[in-house]
């Protein structure tokens, strides 16, 4: 029976495993096309790359998980690649938008190419004419009344013509007084023509299929400042001339007659130019303009939009300063630009922040062409949907800018900036040259009324005492963080800044403690120096936490040698300074929340905000992969996760996508550290090897 089993003919072999290869085809492609319907079905994608280069990072994420409402976004990039056209433009765009779309029930997307899809174009300018045209008709009735308005121009315009034409200029001897109606006459003369001019140009305007309302618009404004200006010359230069005897009679009785006509014609112009001005923003017009620049991404909220333009999304690094030679490809900065626009859609109010200071001349405005030193992170909050501004306290350089004619930028009020977040400057001592520092008491107050604020300290600076006891904090500023001088042993490193730690009062770290405002961070460099010690207790009613604890891996204290440190010369830890050791650590930070009220941050460093350190790039990535990213992108990091955590938007703290452009490794932690020395290479590894022994030795014996 075996036999007659295991003696098959070759036909019957030929069907049995022909049957078995058939058989295992139709199942791979029934899986095969099972798995293509789910994928297509539920449009998963994987990201295999290392960075996470086509998944959206935790912060955009987070923005699209507290999405309440509804948003379109739009790409108008063309399909095709055009002449001279280096990068691949569209299908990034595209495949960023479907990631949102994915993430969110709440975001719809569309691409539209400008070039060859006319009709979807023009849906959706219907779309957004009748979405965001609630200031359309304003526009309009403005527009349509003024031929009212020139009307009554012609009219004064016409009368005056015939009066002056009565006018016996021979007798005019005042030079002044003839220049003045010599004005006149061009005014009367000319303007009626100049209006009539712009009244065509809005006719021609109307018949467009997206009609250029707001440029029609400040083309009327344009004309009527200039007449109500010239207007206003002349019924100043009349009410002088009026009761003066030395102009003849005839004239004096024309200007008698006329000026109050002059009066009622400059308040028409002066009404209308009102009126245009609270039309308020046109959407209409900001769409022309995307269209305008093609290349563009539509952010389309319920009652607003945001155009991002190409400028915006794909930036082009220069490097000519930075290396000469390198060559580096445009990055694609659609993510950041996407979620911000959306954010700001959404947001009731803008969030503000301040920048105060105890006096001297603007760190975040830049001035007559220079950049200010802290104007890259004013930059960067800005492009973060943040109202960024900045004051003296003390009042005192509007003065000074006045003496030395320097033209000051205008600052807010006192109550302009009450609901804002401040980013206290603590660089002066508490008794300066100029008197006492006034952020002490102002920020005392700021607090008190249950604002906001980040402190940023620099050694021998005040203390802030007043404003800062009842919260708990204490900022050394008699004291800086030190570690001892480190000598090399070997060749000198070509990373300069890994030269520079060798100073005492120069750190680089990726611990900022484990606060939620540090903990997203562990995985990026900061350099901070120089660093004042902050402690901080929790007060009844506040919750606190310290923030950037001073390294250990070398001997680190709190000198009170502040002048020697910063001198780089070389210091022992005396009786008198801060410990930093595992009973008695050390920071240079503190976040506390008052319950139900404000926040504060104190940061015991201003220099790492400077823009010398936030554009440093990484010179070995530039080399070596062409891409310009942040040698410190913790610096920056910090400073804006500490601003959202003090605007109370705790899930926008994350690393943000400019920082997330390379991979960075993580720090490992002690604990983790010991498990893979000891726990896989010491006993883990040599103990598969003895059990793969024992089991070849087991299995050669039987």
């Amino acid at each position: 029976m075996a036999n007659e089993m295991t003696n098959e003919s070759q036909k019957q072999r030929w069907i049995k495993y022909g049957l078995n290869v058939a058989l295992s085809i139709v199942v791979v492609i029934v899986l095969a096309g099972i798995v293509c319907y789910l994928a297509q079905r539920h449009s998963r994608r994987a990201d295999m790359t290392i960075s996470r280069s086509y998944s959206l990072k935790p912060q955009t994420l987070n923005v699209l998980g507290n999405l309440k409402q509804k948003i379109t976004l739009v790409s108008l990039y063309p399909r095709t690649k055009e002449a001279g056209q280096q990068e691949e433009l569209y299908q990034p765009v595209v495949d960023l938008l479907e990631e949102y779309s994915r993430h969110s029930k709440n975001v719809e997307i569309d691409a539209i190419d400008p070039h060859e899809e006319r009709g979807k174009l023009e849906q959706l300018i219907d779309k957004v004419a009748s979405k965001y045209g609630a200031e359309v008709k304003k526009y309009q009735d403005f527009l349509n009344d003024f031929p009212k308005t020139l009307a009554q121009v012609k009219e004064f315009a016409t009368a005056e013509q015939k009066q002056l034409a009565k006018v016996p200029f021979d007798k005019m001897q005042d030079r002044d007084l003839q220049q003045t109606l010599l004005l006149t006459v061009v005014t009367v003369q000319q303007f009626p023509q100049l209006l009539q001019e712009t009244q065509e140009k809005i006719d021609q305007v109307k018949k467009q299929k997206l009609p250029n309302y707001k440029g029609a618009a400040d083309e009327v404004r344009s004309k009527l400042d200039s007449l109500s200006q010239m207007l206003g010359q002349i019924v100043t230069d009349f009410k002088s001339a009026q009761d003066d005897k030395r102009v003849p009679e005839e004239i004096r009785s024309y200007i008698a007659g006329s000026l109050t006509k002059y009066e009622s014609t400059k308040k028409l112009a002066d009404d209308q130019i009102k009126r245009i001005d609270s039309l308020g923003e046109l959407k209409l017009d900001t769409l022309r303009e995307s269209l305008r620049q093609e290349n563009s991404i539509l952010v389309m909220g319920e009652k607003d939009i945001k155009v991002l333009p190409f400028s915006s999304v794909w930036k082009t690094p220069d490097t000519k300063q930075i290396d000469p030679e390198a060559t580096v490809r445009m990055q694609f900065a659609g993510e950041q630009q996407i979620s911000t626009a959306i954010m700001q859609l959404t947001m009731p109010t803008k969030l503000k922040i301040c920048f105060v200071r105890p006096g001297g001349q603007p760190l975040v405005t830049s001035m007559m062409g220079q950049s200010a030193p802290l104007s890259e992170i004013a930059d960067r909050l800005k492009d973060l949907g943040f109202d960024v501004t900045e004051k003296d306290l003390s009042g005192q350089w509007e003065m000074q800018a006045q003496m030395q004619q320097m033209p000051a930028a205008p600052e807010p009020s006192e109550d302009q900036i009450k609901d804002a977040i401040w980013v206290v400057l603590d660089f002066a001592p508490a008794m300066g040259r100029q008197g006492p520092s006034p952020l002490a008491p102002k920020l005392a107050e700021h607090l008190k009324q249950g604002g906001s604020a980040l402190v940023l300290a620099n050694p021998q600076a005040d203390n802030l005492e007043a404003a800062l006891k009842s919260w708990g904090v204490t900022l050394n500023t008699d004291a800086i963080a030190t570690h001892e001088m480190i000598h090399s042993n070997g060749a000198q490193s070509s990373d300069a800044f890994e030269e520079a730690q060798r100073y005492p009062f120069i750190f680089l770290t990726s611990d900022y403690g484990n606060h939620p405002i540090g903990s997203p961070l562990k995985s990026l460099e900061a350099l901070l120096s120089p660093m004042v010690p902050v402690s901080v207790t929790a007060e009844k009613g506040f919750t606190a936490s310290p923030l950037l604890p001073v390294p250990r891996n070398v001997k680190t204290w709190g000198s009170r040698d502040v002048e020697k440190v910063l001198n780089g010369e070389e210091v022992k830890a005396g009786p008198n300074d801060l410990p930093n050791t595992d009973s008695q650590p050390l920071y240079c930070g503190a976040a506390v929340e008052k319950q139900g009220e404000g926040r504060l941050v104190v940061i015991g460093s201003l220099q790492f905000l400077v823009n010398r350190f936030l554009t440093m790039p990484d010179y070995d990535l530039l080399k070596k992969q062409h891409r310009l990213v942040a040698r410190f992108p913790g610096n920056s990091e910090l400073m804006t996760n500490a601003c959202w955590w003090l605007a109370k938007m705790d899930t926008m703290m994350a690393i943000s996508p400019a920082a997330m452009q390379v991979s960075r490794i993580g720090p490992m932690s002690d604990r983790a550290q010991e498990f893979w020395k000891l726990g896989v290479l010491v006993i883990g590894l040599p103990s598969l090897v003895l059990l793969a022994g024992a089991m070849v030795y087991v299995k050669r014996r039987d």
